[in-house]
Protein backbone atom coordinates (compact mmCIF):
# COMPACT_ATOMS: atom_id res chain seq x y z
CA UNK A 1 0.00 0.00 0.00
CA UNK A 2 2.90 2.30 0.49
CA UNK A 3 3.87 2.20 -3.09
CA UNK A 4 -0.04 3.23 -3.99
CA UNK A 5 0.35 5.84 -1.51
CA UNK A 6 3.26 7.28 -2.71
CA UNK A 7 1.95 6.90 -6.94
CA UNK A 8 -1.62 8.69 -5.23
CA UNK A 9 0.71 11.89 -3.50
CA UNK A 10 2.67 12.59 -6.99
CA UNK A 11 -0.93 12.06 -8.91
CA UNK A 12 -2.76 14.69 -6.77
CA UNK A 13 0.35 17.14 -6.49
CA UNK A 14 0.15 16.70 -10.08
CA UNK A 15 -3.56 17.22 -10.93
CA UNK A 16 -3.23 20.24 -7.79
CA UNK A 17 -0.03 21.97 -9.94
CA UNK A 18 -2.02 21.74 -13.57
CA UNK A 19 -5.28 22.92 -11.63
CA UNK A 20 -3.36 25.70 -11.20
CA UNK A 21 -1.83 26.59 -14.18
CA UNK A 22 -5.53 25.69 -15.93
CA UNK A 23 -7.24 28.18 -13.13
CA UNK A 24 -4.30 31.10 -13.97
CA UNK A 25 -4.96 30.56 -17.46
CA UNK A 26 -8.79 30.51 -17.57
CA UNK A 27 -8.46 33.44 -15.42
CA UNK A 28 -6.92 35.66 -17.88
CA UNK A 29 -8.67 33.85 -20.95
CA UNK A 30 -12.17 34.95 -19.51
CA UNK A 31 -11.12 38.10 -19.57
CA UNK A 32 -9.40 38.33 -22.99
CA UNK A 33 -12.20 36.50 -24.68
CA UNK A 34 -15.81 37.05 -25.19
CA UNK A 35 -18.92 34.25 -23.46
CA UNK A 36 -19.79 33.70 -26.87
CA UNK A 37 -16.16 32.96 -28.32
CA UNK A 38 -15.57 30.55 -25.47
CA UNK A 39 -19.20 28.99 -26.37
CA UNK A 40 -18.06 28.67 -30.10
CA UNK A 41 -15.05 26.57 -28.96
CA UNK A 42 -17.05 24.61 -26.11
CA UNK A 43 -19.60 23.29 -28.91
CA UNK A 44 -16.13 22.24 -31.19
CA UNK A 45 -15.07 20.94 -28.49
CA UNK A 46 -17.75 18.97 -27.91
CA UNK A 47 -17.56 17.34 -31.73
CA UNK A 48 -13.53 16.77 -30.80
CA UNK A 49 -14.68 14.74 -27.55
CA UNK A 50 -16.64 12.58 -28.71
CA UNK A 51 -14.55 11.76 -32.02
CA UNK A 52 -11.91 11.23 -29.29
CA UNK A 53 -13.58 8.49 -28.04
CA UNK A 54 -13.96 7.17 -31.42
CA UNK A 55 -10.12 7.37 -31.51
CA UNK A 56 -8.93 5.86 -28.20
CA UNK A 57 -11.11 2.62 -28.79
CA UNK A 58 -10.01 1.92 -25.14
CA UNK A 59 -6.38 1.10 -25.95
CA UNK A 60 -5.22 3.15 -22.80
CA UNK A 61 -7.86 0.70 -20.40
CA UNK A 62 -6.90 -2.50 -22.21
CA UNK A 63 -2.86 -1.49 -21.96
CA UNK A 64 -3.67 -1.05 -17.98
CA UNK A 65 -5.70 -3.99 -17.27
CA UNK A 66 -4.26 -6.85 -19.22
CA UNK A 67 -2.78 -9.35 -16.90
CA UNK A 68 0.21 -10.55 -19.77
CA UNK A 69 1.33 -7.55 -21.71
CA UNK A 70 3.96 -8.50 -24.85
CA UNK A 71 5.62 -6.37 -27.32
CA UNK A 72 2.72 -7.56 -29.36
CA UNK A 73 0.34 -6.32 -27.93
CA UNK A 74 2.04 -2.95 -27.35
CA UNK A 75 2.99 -2.53 -31.14
CA UNK A 76 -0.72 -4.02 -32.17
CA UNK A 77 -2.52 -1.45 -29.90
CA UNK A 78 -0.16 1.55 -31.05
CA UNK A 79 -1.30 0.16 -34.89
CA UNK A 80 -5.03 0.14 -34.21
CA UNK A 81 -4.76 3.29 -32.56
CA UNK A 82 -2.69 5.46 -35.37
CA UNK A 83 -5.50 3.98 -38.10
CA UNK A 84 -7.97 4.89 -36.13
CA UNK A 85 -6.51 8.65 -35.20
CA UNK A 86 -5.94 9.40 -38.74
CA UNK A 87 -9.43 8.40 -40.15
CA UNK A 88 -11.16 10.65 -37.36
CA UNK A 89 -8.92 13.07 -38.53
CA UNK A 90 -10.01 12.99 -42.11
CA UNK A 91 -13.44 12.95 -41.10
CA UNK A 92 -13.24 15.81 -38.72
CA UNK A 93 -11.06 17.95 -41.09
CA UNK A 94 -13.39 17.49 -43.87
CA UNK A 95 -16.51 17.24 -42.62
CA UNK A 96 -15.58 20.65 -40.53
CA UNK A 97 -17.71 23.21 -42.96
CA UNK A 98 -20.46 20.85 -42.77
CA UNK A 99 -20.19 20.99 -39.15
CA UNK A 100 -19.76 24.93 -38.79
CA UNK A 101 -23.10 25.03 -41.27
CA UNK A 102 -25.37 23.40 -39.03
CA UNK A 103 -24.49 26.16 -36.27
CA UNK A 104 -24.18 29.08 -39.24
CA UNK A 105 -20.83 30.08 -37.68
CA UNK A 106 -17.87 29.96 -39.91
CA UNK A 107 -15.13 30.34 -37.21
CA UNK A 108 -15.82 26.61 -36.48
CA UNK A 109 -14.29 25.38 -39.49
CA UNK A 110 -10.73 26.55 -38.42
CA UNK A 111 -11.08 25.62 -34.82
CA UNK A 112 -12.07 22.29 -35.86
CA UNK A 113 -9.43 21.78 -37.98
CA UNK A 114 -6.94 22.85 -35.91
CA UNK A 115 -8.36 20.74 -33.30
CA UNK A 116 -8.12 17.57 -35.56
CA UNK A 117 -4.16 17.70 -35.86
CA UNK A 118 -4.91 16.44 -32.23
CA UNK A 119 -5.69 12.76 -33.46
CA UNK A 120 -2.06 12.82 -35.39
CA UNK A 121 -0.35 13.36 -32.03
CA UNK A 122 -2.72 11.17 -29.83
CA UNK A 123 -1.27 7.42 -30.59
CA UNK A 124 1.80 8.06 -29.54
CA UNK A 125 0.74 9.81 -26.18
CA UNK A 126 -2.07 7.38 -25.32
CA UNK A 127 0.18 4.08 -25.81
CA UNK A 128 2.94 5.70 -24.05
CA UNK A 129 0.88 7.02 -20.91
CA UNK A 130 -0.74 4.24 -20.70
CA UNK A 131 2.66 2.00 -20.08
CA UNK A 132 3.77 4.35 -17.73
CA UNK A 133 0.45 4.17 -15.74
CA UNK A 134 0.48 0.27 -15.53
CA UNK A 135 4.25 0.98 -13.84
CA UNK A 136 2.45 3.20 -11.50
CA UNK A 137 5.52 5.75 -12.80
CA UNK A 138 4.09 8.83 -11.87
CA UNK A 139 6.69 11.22 -10.75
CA UNK A 140 8.01 10.95 -14.64
CA UNK A 141 3.81 11.14 -15.75
CA UNK A 142 3.80 14.31 -13.36
CA UNK A 143 6.96 16.42 -15.24
CA UNK A 144 5.16 14.99 -18.66
CA UNK A 145 1.78 16.22 -17.78
CA UNK A 146 3.14 19.27 -16.30
CA UNK A 147 5.48 20.61 -19.19
CA UNK A 148 2.67 20.33 -21.62
CA UNK A 149 -0.01 22.14 -19.77
CA UNK A 150 2.67 24.91 -18.79
CA UNK A 151 3.56 24.94 -22.74
CA UNK A 152 -0.35 24.82 -23.82
CA UNK A 153 -1.49 27.55 -21.67
CA UNK A 154 1.05 29.58 -22.40
CA UNK A 155 0.22 29.50 -26.18
CA UNK A 156 -3.45 29.90 -25.86
CA UNK A 157 -2.93 33.18 -23.79
CA UNK A 158 -0.40 34.46 -25.53
CA UNK A 159 -2.14 33.70 -28.88
CA UNK A 160 -5.51 35.27 -27.24
CA UNK A 161 -4.04 38.41 -25.81
CA UNK A 162 -2.59 38.81 -29.93
CA UNK A 163 -6.26 38.67 -30.95
CA UNK A 164 -6.24 35.84 -33.02
CA UNK A 165 -9.85 34.86 -31.00
CA UNK A 166 -11.20 31.41 -30.69
CA UNK A 167 -8.30 29.63 -32.63
CA UNK A 168 -5.89 30.15 -29.74
CA UNK A 169 -7.60 27.82 -27.98
CA UNK A 170 -7.52 25.20 -30.51
CA UNK A 171 -3.58 26.01 -31.03
CA UNK A 172 -3.06 25.76 -27.22
CA UNK A 173 -4.63 21.96 -27.38
CA UNK A 174 -2.42 20.87 -30.51
CA UNK A 175 0.58 21.98 -28.36
CA UNK A 176 -0.40 19.98 -25.13
CA UNK A 177 -0.72 16.60 -27.02
CA UNK A 178 2.37 17.68 -29.07
CA UNK A 179 4.25 18.11 -25.63
CA UNK A 180 2.70 15.32 -24.24
CA UNK A 181 3.31 12.71 -26.99
CA UNK A 182 7.14 13.48 -26.84
CA UNK A 183 7.86 13.74 -23.41
CA UNK A 184 5.74 10.54 -22.53
CA UNK A 185 7.89 8.38 -24.78
CA UNK A 186 11.13 10.05 -23.58
CA UNK A 187 9.91 9.24 -19.99
CA UNK A 188 10.10 5.80 -20.91
CA UNK A 189 12.23 3.13 -19.83
CA UNK A 190 13.48 1.48 -21.77
CA UNK A 191 12.94 4.13 -24.35
CA UNK A 192 12.09 2.48 -28.00
CA UNK A 193 10.97 3.47 -30.83
CA UNK A 194 6.84 2.84 -31.08
CA UNK A 195 6.11 0.45 -34.33
CA UNK A 196 2.72 -0.20 -35.36
CA UNK A 197 2.18 -4.00 -36.14
CA UNK A 198 -1.85 -5.41 -36.18
CA UNK A 199 -0.78 -9.32 -34.91
CA UNK A 200 -3.16 -9.09 -31.88
CA UNK A 201 -5.79 -6.99 -33.04
CA UNK A 202 -8.69 -9.73 -32.24
CA UNK A 203 -7.85 -9.06 -27.95
CA UNK A 204 -7.48 -5.26 -29.14
CA UNK A 205 -10.31 -5.24 -30.75
CA UNK A 206 -12.41 -6.96 -28.30
CA UNK A 207 -11.75 -5.27 -25.62
CA UNK A 208 -11.59 -2.00 -27.79
CA UNK A 209 -15.37 -2.46 -29.13
CA UNK A 210 -17.16 -2.59 -26.08
CA UNK A 211 -14.53 0.34 -24.42
CA UNK A 212 -15.29 2.55 -27.43
CA UNK A 213 -19.08 1.82 -27.64
CA UNK A 214 -19.68 3.09 -23.77
CA UNK A 215 -17.33 6.06 -24.66
CA UNK A 216 -19.18 7.09 -27.29
CA UNK A 217 -22.55 6.69 -25.28
CA UNK A 218 -20.99 8.36 -22.62
CA UNK A 219 -18.77 11.11 -24.69
CA UNK A 220 -22.10 12.19 -26.30
CA UNK A 221 -24.37 12.24 -22.85
CA UNK A 222 -21.52 14.44 -21.06
CA UNK A 223 -21.48 16.83 -24.04
CA UNK A 224 -24.57 17.18 -25.09
CA UNK A 225 -25.78 20.20 -23.05
CA UNK A 226 -22.69 22.10 -25.55
CA UNK A 227 -24.67 20.44 -28.79
CA UNK A 228 -28.05 20.96 -28.01
CA UNK A 229 -28.03 24.27 -25.79
CA UNK A 230 -25.91 25.58 -28.85
CA UNK A 231 -28.53 24.73 -31.53
CA UNK A 232 -31.50 25.61 -29.28
CA UNK A 233 -30.46 28.49 -27.33
CA UNK A 234 -27.20 30.16 -28.68
CA UNK A 235 -23.46 30.00 -28.06
CA UNK A 236 -23.52 32.37 -24.46
CA UNK A 237 -25.93 30.33 -22.82
CA UNK A 238 -23.11 27.36 -23.62
CA UNK A 239 -20.30 29.18 -21.86
CA UNK A 240 -22.64 30.07 -18.91
CA UNK A 241 -22.99 26.41 -18.38
CA UNK A 242 -19.64 25.66 -18.94
CA UNK A 243 -18.27 28.24 -16.33
CA UNK A 244 -20.57 26.82 -13.86
CA UNK A 245 -20.19 23.26 -14.53
CA UNK A 246 -16.38 24.15 -14.70
CA UNK A 247 -16.55 24.51 -10.77
CA UNK A 248 -18.03 21.72 -10.46
CA UNK A 249 -15.40 19.69 -13.04
CA UNK A 250 -12.53 21.36 -10.39
CA UNK A 251 -13.18 18.13 -8.85
CA UNK A 252 -15.56 16.03 -10.05
CA UNK A 253 -12.79 16.15 -13.67
CA UNK A 254 -9.83 17.45 -12.70
CA UNK A 255 -8.53 16.01 -9.06
CA UNK A 256 -10.80 12.81 -9.58
CA UNK A 257 -8.52 12.21 -12.34
CA UNK A 258 -5.73 12.40 -10.34
CA UNK A 259 -7.65 9.90 -7.66
CA UNK A 260 -8.67 7.67 -10.74
CA UNK A 261 -5.16 7.72 -12.36
CA UNK A 262 -3.77 5.25 -9.02
CA UNK A 263 -7.08 3.70 -8.52
CA UNK A 264 -7.71 1.63 -12.13
CA UNK A 265 -4.11 0.31 -11.40
CA UNK A 266 -4.33 -0.42 -8.08
CA UNK A 267 -7.49 -1.91 -8.30
CA UNK A 268 -6.01 -3.83 -11.57
CA UNK A 269 -3.20 -5.12 -9.44
CA UNK A 270 -5.00 -6.29 -6.37
CA UNK A 271 -7.52 -8.45 -8.87
CA UNK A 272 -4.38 -10.01 -10.10
CA UNK A 273 -2.87 -10.16 -6.81
CA UNK A 274 -6.47 -11.99 -5.65
CA UNK A 275 -6.77 -8.97 -2.52
CA UNK A 276 -10.72 -8.43 -1.07
CA UNK A 277 -11.86 -5.11 -3.09
CA UNK A 278 -14.63 -4.07 -1.37
CA UNK A 279 -13.00 -3.30 1.82
CA UNK A 280 -10.10 -1.33 -0.71
CA UNK A 281 -13.30 0.61 -2.86
CA UNK A 282 -15.28 1.35 0.63
CA UNK A 283 -11.87 3.33 2.28
CA UNK A 284 -11.53 5.21 -1.39
CA UNK A 285 -15.06 6.30 -1.40
CA UNK A 286 -15.18 7.01 2.73
CA UNK A 287 -12.03 9.18 1.83
CA UNK A 288 -13.13 10.63 -1.61
CA UNK A 289 -16.08 11.94 -0.04
CA UNK A 290 -14.66 13.68 3.38
CA UNK A 291 -12.74 15.95 0.53
CA UNK A 292 -15.40 16.06 -2.37
CA UNK A 293 -18.48 17.23 0.28
CA UNK A 294 -16.66 20.11 1.87
CA UNK A 295 -15.40 21.07 -1.44
CA UNK A 296 -18.89 21.30 -3.15
CA UNK A 297 -20.52 23.00 0.19
CA UNK A 298 -17.66 25.40 0.01
CA UNK A 299 -18.46 26.81 -3.41
CA UNK A 300 -22.21 26.40 -3.06
CA UNK A 301 -22.10 28.80 -0.63
CA UNK A 302 -19.36 31.40 -2.47
CA UNK A 303 -20.32 30.88 -6.33
CA UNK A 304 -20.62 34.28 -6.74
CA UNK A 305 -17.30 35.28 -5.64
CA UNK A 306 -15.56 31.95 -6.83
CA UNK A 307 -16.83 33.01 -10.07
CA UNK A 308 -15.59 36.58 -9.66
CA UNK A 309 -12.22 36.00 -8.50
CA UNK A 310 -11.23 33.30 -11.36
CA UNK A 311 -13.34 35.21 -14.51
CA UNK A 312 -14.14 38.48 -13.47
CA UNK A 313 -18.26 40.07 -13.30
CA UNK A 314 -18.94 39.09 -17.04
CA UNK A 315 -19.72 35.55 -15.64
CA UNK A 316 -22.18 36.50 -12.38
CA UNK A 317 -24.86 34.83 -14.59
CA UNK A 318 -23.66 31.34 -14.23
CA UNK A 319 -23.45 31.93 -10.44
CA UNK A 320 -27.41 30.48 -9.31
CA UNK A 321 -26.28 27.73 -11.33
CA UNK A 322 -23.11 26.34 -9.34
CA UNK A 323 -24.74 25.23 -6.33
CA UNK A 324 -27.01 22.92 -8.28
CA UNK A 325 -24.26 21.46 -10.19
CA UNK A 326 -22.49 21.30 -6.52
CA UNK A 327 -24.96 18.71 -5.45
CA UNK A 328 -24.80 16.76 -8.64
CA UNK A 329 -21.24 16.26 -8.18
CA UNK A 330 -21.67 15.54 -4.42
CA UNK A 331 -23.97 12.88 -5.76
CA UNK A 332 -21.58 11.74 -8.10
CA UNK A 333 -18.72 11.34 -5.64
CA UNK A 334 -20.53 8.42 -3.71
CA UNK A 335 -20.12 6.23 -6.86
CA UNK A 336 -17.31 7.63 -8.92
CA UNK A 337 -14.95 4.88 -8.51
CA UNK A 338 -17.44 1.76 -9.04
CA UNK A 339 -16.80 2.19 -12.66
CA UNK A 340 -13.38 1.66 -12.01
CA UNK A 341 -12.82 -1.12 -9.97
CA UNK A 342 -15.55 -2.82 -12.27
CA UNK A 343 -13.31 -2.08 -15.36
CA UNK A 344 -9.93 -3.27 -13.02
CA UNK A 345 -11.57 -6.63 -12.66
CA UNK A 346 -12.42 -6.89 -16.14
CA UNK A 347 -15.49 -6.63 -16.30
CA UNK A 348 -16.21 -4.20 -19.17
CA UNK A 349 -19.22 -5.92 -20.23
CA UNK A 350 -21.10 -4.57 -17.40
CA UNK A 351 -19.99 -0.89 -17.66
CA UNK A 352 -20.49 -1.01 -21.07
CA UNK A 353 -24.27 -2.16 -20.48
CA UNK A 354 -24.36 0.34 -17.77
CA UNK A 355 -23.72 3.30 -19.59
CA UNK A 356 -25.76 2.21 -22.58
CA UNK A 357 -28.80 2.48 -20.31
CA UNK A 358 -27.62 5.05 -18.44
CA UNK A 359 -26.38 7.66 -20.50
CA UNK A 360 -28.74 8.17 -23.35
CA UNK A 361 -31.09 8.78 -20.05
CA UNK A 362 -28.70 11.24 -19.08
CA UNK A 363 -28.90 12.91 -22.61
CA UNK A 364 -32.49 12.74 -23.40
CA UNK A 365 -32.80 14.36 -19.79
CA UNK A 366 -30.84 17.58 -20.74
CA UNK A 367 -31.95 17.89 -24.04
CA UNK A 368 -35.88 18.06 -22.88
CA UNK A 369 -34.83 20.36 -20.64
CA UNK A 370 -33.55 22.79 -23.11
CA UNK A 371 -36.47 22.19 -25.78
CA UNK A 372 -39.06 22.81 -23.05
CA UNK A 373 -37.54 25.24 -20.98
CA UNK A 374 -35.36 26.42 -22.72
CA UNK A 375 -33.45 27.72 -19.28
CA UNK A 376 -29.80 27.28 -18.55
CA UNK A 377 -31.31 26.30 -14.58
CA UNK A 378 -33.78 23.42 -15.47
CA UNK A 379 -30.54 21.45 -17.89
CA UNK A 380 -28.37 21.89 -14.53
CA UNK A 381 -31.92 19.98 -12.52
CA UNK A 382 -31.61 17.57 -14.99
CA UNK A 383 -27.90 16.65 -14.44
CA UNK A 384 -29.06 16.38 -10.61
CA UNK A 385 -32.35 13.86 -11.26
CA UNK A 386 -29.91 12.15 -13.41
CA UNK A 387 -27.31 11.60 -11.02
CA UNK A 388 -29.60 10.41 -8.34
CA UNK A 389 -31.24 7.85 -11.00
CA UNK A 390 -27.71 6.51 -11.77
CA UNK A 391 -26.63 5.56 -8.08
CA UNK A 392 -28.48 2.82 -7.58
CA UNK A 393 -28.38 1.47 -11.19
CA UNK A 394 -24.35 2.03 -10.80
CA UNK A 395 -24.14 0.03 -7.29
CA UNK A 396 -26.68 -2.86 -9.13
CA UNK A 397 -23.90 -3.58 -11.98
CA UNK A 398 -21.07 -3.12 -9.33
CA UNK A 399 -22.35 -6.06 -7.40
CA UNK A 400 -22.59 -8.48 -10.10
CA UNK A 401 -18.59 -8.58 -9.72
CA UNK A 402 -18.00 -7.44 -6.65
CA UNK A 403 -20.57 -7.52 -4.11
CA UNK A 404 -21.44 -4.44 -2.30
CA UNK A 405 -21.11 -3.93 1.43
CA UNK A 406 -23.93 -1.53 1.91
CA UNK A 407 -23.91 -1.34 5.95
CA UNK A 408 -20.40 -0.33 5.62
CA UNK A 409 -20.33 1.95 3.05
CA UNK A 410 -23.33 3.52 4.71
CA UNK A 411 -21.31 3.76 8.14
CA UNK A 412 -18.49 5.62 5.87
CA UNK A 413 -20.61 7.78 3.92
CA UNK A 414 -22.25 8.97 7.11
CA UNK A 415 -18.86 10.08 8.60
CA UNK A 416 -18.13 12.14 5.50
CA UNK A 417 -21.56 13.63 6.35
CA UNK A 418 -20.61 14.50 9.30
CA UNK A 419 -17.45 16.08 8.40
CA UNK A 420 -18.78 18.49 5.85
CA UNK A 421 -21.52 19.54 8.32
CA UNK A 422 -19.42 20.51 10.76
CA UNK A 423 -16.50 22.18 8.76
CA UNK A 424 -18.82 24.09 6.91
CA UNK A 425 -20.58 25.36 9.52
CA UNK A 426 -18.90 28.28 10.66
CA UNK A 427 -18.60 29.39 6.43
CA UNK A 428 -22.32 29.16 6.76
CA UNK A 429 -22.54 31.74 9.16
CA UNK A 430 -20.27 34.25 7.60
CA UNK A 431 -22.50 34.13 4.70
CA UNK A 432 -25.47 34.42 5.82
CA UNK A 433 -24.65 37.15 8.22
CA UNK A 434 -22.25 39.29 6.00
CA UNK A 435 -24.51 38.23 2.76
CA UNK A 436 -24.89 41.16 0.37
CA UNK A 437 -23.95 42.27 -3.18
CA UNK A 438 -21.71 39.90 -5.00
CA UNK A 439 -19.15 42.87 -5.65
CA UNK A 440 -20.09 44.25 -1.50
CA UNK A 441 -17.18 44.07 1.09
CA UNK A 442 -19.01 42.76 3.48
CA UNK A 443 -19.70 39.88 1.21
CA UNK A 444 -15.50 39.81 0.38
CA UNK A 445 -14.71 40.12 4.06
CA UNK A 446 -16.66 36.91 4.74
CA UNK A 447 -15.43 34.77 1.63
CA UNK A 448 -11.96 35.69 2.77
CA UNK A 449 -12.71 34.60 6.35
CA UNK A 450 -14.21 31.61 4.99
CA UNK A 451 -10.92 30.51 2.94
CA UNK A 452 -9.38 31.10 6.11
CA UNK A 453 -11.14 29.06 8.24
CA UNK A 454 -12.53 26.17 6.38
CA UNK A 455 -9.02 24.06 5.77
CA UNK A 456 -8.70 24.17 9.94
CA UNK A 457 -12.18 23.34 10.78
CA UNK A 458 -11.94 20.55 8.40
CA UNK A 459 -8.70 19.68 9.69
CA UNK A 460 -10.41 19.66 13.41
CA UNK A 461 -13.68 17.72 12.30
CA UNK A 462 -11.80 14.60 10.12
CA UNK A 463 -9.60 14.73 13.60
CA UNK A 464 -12.30 14.93 16.62
CA UNK A 465 -14.79 13.25 14.31
CA UNK A 466 -12.40 9.89 13.93
CA UNK A 467 -13.19 9.73 9.68
CA UNK A 468 -11.26 6.99 8.52
CA UNK A 469 -9.12 9.38 6.57
CA UNK A 470 -7.43 10.06 9.70
CA UNK A 471 -6.65 6.41 10.28
CA UNK A 472 -4.50 6.81 7.30
CA UNK A 473 -0.96 6.40 7.89
CA UNK A 474 -0.03 9.79 5.55
CA UNK A 475 -2.26 11.68 7.23
CA UNK A 476 -1.04 10.50 10.33
CA UNK A 477 2.06 11.29 9.62
CA UNK A 478 1.37 15.23 8.55
CA UNK A 479 -0.85 15.66 11.55
CA UNK A 480 -0.54 12.82 13.99
CA UNK A 481 -0.11 15.39 17.13
CA UNK A 482 -3.66 16.54 16.30
CA UNK A 483 -4.96 12.94 16.57
CA UNK A 484 -6.26 12.00 20.23
CA UNK A 485 -4.85 8.40 21.61
CA UNK A 486 -6.83 6.21 23.97
CA UNK A 487 -4.95 6.50 27.80
CA UNK A 488 -2.71 3.80 28.55
CA UNK A 489 -4.73 1.84 31.73
CA UNK A 490 -2.51 2.72 34.90
CA UNK A 491 -3.58 -0.90 36.64
CA UNK A 492 -0.98 -3.17 37.31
Amino acid sequence: MSGVRRALAFSVAERYLMLVIALASNMLIARLLTPEVIGIFSVSMAFIGIAQVLRDFGIASYLIQARELSQAHIRTAFGVSLVLGTVVFLILFFGAPLIAAGYAEDSMVLTLRVCALNFLFLPACTVSLALLRREMSFQRLAAVNLAATSAGAVVSVGLAYAGTGVVSLAIGSVVVNLVTGVGAWLARKPRELLLPAFSEWRSVLSFGAQSSLSGVVTSVSMDINDLAVGKIMGFEPVAILSRAQGLMNMFQRDLMSAIRNVAYPAYAQASRDGSPLEPQYVTSVTNLTAIAWPFYAFVSLFAHQVLRLLYGPQWDAAAPLVPVFCLAGAIAAASNLASIQMLAVGRIDLVTRMELIFQPFRALLIVLAALIFKSTMACAVALVVAFLIQQPMIYHYKGRCVPNDYRALWRGLRRSLWVTLACMSLPAILALLLAGSPGSNSSWIAFGAAVALCPLCWLLAVVWLRHPLADDPAFARAFGRWIPRPRQSTKS
